[in-house]
């Protein structure tokens, strides 16, 4: 199942936006996959954002998962760049694997050791 976004153009060239929860079946004929609308939620503009996240976060209650809301900010998530926001990314740690281990991931990606194995056997 997912939730799935279509959109008509009007004759006065504006363009609406429908929400449904769909899940793909096969047409038995055809054997191609065919989208069941399951629930039609209507007009995307039309729609109470927080009705969608509390059944998001009934859904993810039975499966045992956890559901934060992005543009709200008591629920401690970080906004997302889908959200519409830039989040600045911050360095909490650095490892130096140093020049070794670059070299000796090169060599293995380029294949040196079994080139130079094969020079030296011939």
């Amino acid at each position: 199942m997912y939730l799935r976004s279509t959109k008509r153009r009007n004759k006065d060239g504006s363009v609406v936006e429908y929400l449904q929860l769909a899940q793909n079946e096969r047409h038995p004929d055809t054997r191609k996959p065919v989208a069941n609308i399951i629930h039609n939620f209507g007009r995307a503009k039309q729609l109470d954002r927080q009705e969608l996240i509390r059944l998001c976060r009934s859904i993810a209650r039975f499966c045992g998962l956890t559901v934060n809301d992005p543009l709200d900010p008591a629920s401690g998530a970080l906004p997302s760049p889908e959200a519409g926001f830039f989040v600045d990314p911050k360095i909490r740690k650095t490892r130096s694997f140093g020049c070794p281990m670059v070299i000796e991931a090169l060599w293995e990606r380029l294949g040196l050791k079994k080139t130079l194995a094969d020079v030296v056997k011939a």
